[in-house]
């Protein structure tokens, strides 16, 4: 009878489940989920809580110092990112971030007051020497605290909502100074310790190169809530600027296409901001850079006008986007406009990104025509209300 007792104890340890163990008390065995780039999302990511994320689909509007306070209007946008925030010391990296036009931000900050909604963020950096001060900064543990501290300075003195990092880029870039092949590794401890300092009630967001290189993805996504994909300065004359979809007039890449580099590069598609430019690019006569607002006077000019009889619009079906010719069908200027916009909102929609960004602000008419057509695009209506 005894020995039975004990075979049967004996059969019932050997069928019993197993359990890992941590300083000696059990734990489940570590589950990851799938997320749509069909790699296993990391447990121990370190991100802002969905309820302080903010309204989603997302469309941020990036909102220089150089805007008119008059001009402020956040009715069709979910997130301001308000630039810009900058190295005190742009050689060394430390000193902290300054502010320009503070008293803007604080105007900014209090349209929350009509939109409780509504999620401002600072964003610091920039291209060429505006990103300066981030490599210098990334390799050195006291000015990696010194940073965040200065960050979360100015998140709580402000009353922000996080902030995004306009690093461009590391490694890489036009700028020089400090540039290292670690970049992309300090970046990340950056971010580890930005996120340990600011917390998880505060959003911290990343404008991404539309080639998705730079980054070492795979641990930045552990505390980048979401990326901002910089769909846009893809092309000149004669190729477009920011193309949907892979047209003949597309010289690299689509925006289509960057948003599946990075998908595969380990950013879900959820996580995904699409850029959309409020500018286009041009070659003689029209400048290099040309902003939404100047297309009415270029629509309207007149014989004698540089721009006359070298404004005939025409329209790219397979890339979606509108673009300027000649008399003898020379491309001068590739833009955007309502329509273009209106296909783009449209794509954010259907692949469920996280959203749409634009750059910049003040670039839109004082009708808000760019902005207005994204909202309807993404929301049916002229109000992300």
């Amino acid at each position: 009878m005894v020995l039975k007792i004990v075979l049967m104890v004996v059969m019932f340890a050997m069928a019993a489940p197993s359990c890992s163990k941590d300083n000696g008390a059990p734990v489940a065995n570590k589950k990851t989920a799938a997320d749509e780039t069909g790699t296993a999302v990391d447990s121990e990511a370190k991100l802002c809580k969905e309820e302080y994320l903010g309204q989603k689909p997302m469309i941020i509007a990036y909102l220089t110092e150089y805007t008119s306070a008059s001009s402020l209007d956040a009715s069709c946008v979910t997130h301001i990112n308000y630039a810009h925030g900058r190295f005190a010391n742009p050689k060394t990296g430390d000193g902290g971030i300054v502010i320009a036009a503070p008293d803007l931000l604080k105007k900014v900050v209090a349209l929350k007051q009509q939109k409780p909604t509504l999620k401002v963020l600072l964003m610091i950096g920039g291209w060429g020497e505006h990103a300066d001060g981030f490599s210098m900064m990334a390799r050195d543990a006291a000015k990696r605290t010194a940073f965040c501290k200065s960050v979360k300075d100015h998140i709580d003195n402000y009353g922000l909502d996080g902030v995004d990092i306009d690093w461009e880029y590391p490694n890489g870039g036009p700028s020089t100074n400090g540039k290292s092949a670690d970049d992309p590794k300090n970046f990340n401890l950056v971010l580890k310790e930005l996120r340990e300092t600011i917390g998880d009630t505060k959003i911290i967001s990343y404008a991404s190169s539309s080639s998705a290189k730079y980054a070492e993805w795979k641990g930045a996504m552990k505390y980048l809530d979401y990326v901002n994909v910089m769909t846009y300065d893809m092309g000149k004359p004669p190729y477009h600027n920011s193309t949907l979809f892979h047209s003949k007039l597309t010289r690299d890449i689509s925006c289509e296409e960057s948003i599946e580099l990075h998908r595969k590069a380990g950013v879900p598609l959820s996580r995904q901001n699409l850029g959309v430019p409020f500018y286009g690019h041009g070659t003689s006569p029209y400048d290099a850079d040309v902003k939404y607002v100047t297309m009415a006077s270029i629509f309207a000019a007149k014989e004698g006008s540089a721009y006359y009889g070298k404004n005939i619009r025409k329209w790219d079906d397979v890339a979606k986007v509108p673009y300027l010719v000649d008399g003898d069908g020379n491309m001068l200027l590739g833009y955007d406009d309502a329509e273009s916009v209106g296909y783009k909102g449209k794509y954010v929609k259907d692949k469920n990104l996280c959203g749409a960004m634009f750059w910049e602000f003040r670039h839109d008419d004082a009708q808000g025509t760019l902005r207005k057509a994204l909202c309807k695009a993404i929301y049916g209506k002229e109000s992300t209300k």
